[in-house]
């Protein structure tokens, strides 16, 4: 990241550059998807969990960055343009993601797959040359969702507590004002952005977790108070494992309910916490691929940090901590690309839902190939990948799930 760039990315940098000592001076080109939203609002709550335990400058220093790529992006957002006009083509059933371009007339510009033209969406002369990816997904908020939401909870200085919740509060407006969904620029609801438990797409438990998730974050008591009952009243219908032992599992939905049920739970200290904290278990833990049997750190803070504790219950999860311990100590110097090949470590056990070759077991961090964010992944993913120091990603990986377990006092500044 850099002020120029405010909010990380993956990168390339020029061969025969140390990764470990690497710079933005040293980026040749940044690494834009379709989700780096997501990602970055996971560094976000990485720095804020950072600054609530050290208050260092330099925490301090990438929050007011980065909370400032969320207001841009809050505004309008995007990197280098396809040229592509086909690209541009507006999705006649809103069913994929298109680009959207701003015009030298400051509008919203989208093609008919040769000429662009300007929509009567307008106002964004500051923008002129950009692009974006329109239909935004349930992925994606919750990732912002997450480290506003940290930076609003945990973050004691008043500049960027205020940047927080005024990004939030415009989340809970829309959501308010649109019946619990995401509405486009263009007018129309996005696919994936129904947080409500009849919205489709998912079973109505886990659209019911991500709604409230987001609403208890944002601090709407006024929204929670109503939904709430009718919200709750779902969340024995949540459904996200499947195929034999769950091979054939979404464990992009398994990333999205842990983080919302982890938020929810966290914003929410009424009655209806038990509940809350019974579902997490029943629907995540207390499975045969359970997110704490996966050797996935951040998984394994957020139950510890959440669970149920004291008479009744089988107490602090001890195993949880030292496997995301262990997880932390395997953990790359540097998350460059590195060779790998887990096909030998371990025989198929089983196929996942796009015909990728599972294990039975989850591979550790050391063995496993570099990613984005590694454990929103699938762990027993059966893959090999090549040697490439100039591919380096982004690091909340490691810097998350550690910032997290230092806060929740789980780890001390001397591990």
């Amino acid at each position: 990241m850099s002020p120029q760039m405010p909010w990380t990315l993956d990168v390339a940098i020029a061969p025969g550059v140390d990764p470990e000592t690497a710079t933005a001076a040293d980026v040749t080109a940044w690494r834009s998807g379709e989700n780096d939203g997501l990602w970055n609002g996971l560094e976000i709550a990485a720095e804020a969990f950072r600054f609530s335990v050290t208050h260092d400058p330099a925490a301090r220093a990438i929050l007011v960055t980065l909370l400032d790529g969320e207001r841009t992006r809050m505004r309008i957002t995007g990197l280098a343009c396809p040229t592509d006009p086909t690209m541009y083509v507006p999705s006649p059933t809103k069913t994929s993601n298109v680009w959207v371009r701003i015009g030298s007339d400051g509008c919203a510009q989208t093609s008919d797959g040769t000429t662009f033209q300007s929509t009567s969406h307008c106002g964004l002369d500051e923008f002129a040359g950009w692009c974006f990816l329109d239909n935004i997904s349930q992925d994606e908020y919750v990732g912002h969702i997450f480290g506003l939401g940290a930076v609003a909870r945990v973050v004691d200085d008043a500049e960027l507590h205020a940047a927080a919740t005024d990004l939030l509060d415009q989340i809970a407006a829309h959501l308010a004002q649109h019946q619990m969904e995401f509405v486009d620029w263009d007018g129309r609801p996005t696919e994936y952005g129904k947080l409500f438990p009849d919205g489709g797409g998912d079973s109505p438990g886990y659209l019911a977790v991500l709604g409230l998730g987001v609403v208890a974050t944002a601090g709407d008591t006024q929204s929670f108070a109503q939904l709430a009952p009718s919200y709750e009243a779902r969340l024995g219908e949540i459904d996200v494992w499947f195929g034999g032992d769950g091979c054939t599992s979404n464990w992009n939905d398994l990333s999205m309910l842990a983080a919302s049920f982890h938020q929810l739970i966290w914003n929410d200290h009424g009655a209806d916490r038990a509940s809350l904290q019974a579902a997490f278990g029943s629907s995540l833990v207390a499975q045969p691929r359970g997110i704490t049997s996966e050797h996935d750190a951040w998984y394994d803070i957020m139950w510890a940090a959440q669970k149920p504790l004291g008479p009744g219950t089988d107490g602090p999860a001890f195993d949880a901590v030292e496997d995301a311990v262990c997880q932390l100590r395997q953990f790359p110097r540097s998350n460059h690309a590195v060779a790998h090949d887990t096909t030998t470590l371990a025989p198929e056990a089983c196929t996942g839902r796009q015909s990728e070759s599972l294990a039975a077991e989850p591979f550790g961090v050391a063995d496993r190939c570099a990613a984005t964010y590694v454990w929103w992944g699938n762990p027993y993913t059966r893959t090999s990948c090549t040697a490439d120091p100039t591919l380096v990603q982004q690091p909340a990986g490691y810097l998350l799930p550690y910032w997290m377990a230092r806060y929740y006092g789980f780890i001390g500044a001397d591990q």
